[in-house]
């Protein structure tokens, strides 16, 4: 007999994908309001080493993390693809924008832990 069940994503992945969902709301906001009150800002005299360009490329990119998100939670291999692709997109966006920082290493944490975890379900993904 076939077993017929359906294979569940684990809770790390969930916990993951909870935790970017979290820091997307709060930076895509965070993005918007620096974007529409970045002259403002200047008026006030608070420094902004941001160009417009460069936080809508960060915007578009967040976006399109959380739309791989989603389709991983949907069990869709070119969500796995495109989650990492963004991220070492991101990664290479942020060394461009502020140069090299050990931050950077920090922010490697939650991707190598989702890779663990889609590693333990790589059949459920089919890769």
């Amino acid at each position: 007999m076939e077993n017929t069940q359906s294979q569940k994503l684990g809770s790390g992945i969930i916990i993951i994908s909870i935790i970017y969902f979290i820091g997307a709301i709060f930076g895509t906001f965070g993005l918007i309001v620096l974007l529409t009150q970045k002259d403002t800002l200047t008026k006030q005299g608070i420094p902004l080493t941001l160009s417009t360009t460069q936080i809508t490329i960060s915007l578009i990119l967040q976006l399109i993390l959380v739309i791989a998100i989603i389709l991983i939670l949907f069990k869709k291999s070119i969500g796995v693809y495109s989650y990492f692709t963004i991220t070492i997109l991101s990664i290479i966006n942020a060394i461009m924008d502020n140069g090299f920082q050990w931050t950077i290493i920090l922010s490697l944490i939650l991707p190598i832990l989702m890779a663990i975890f889609i590693n333990k379900k790589r059949k459920l993904f089919n890769i």
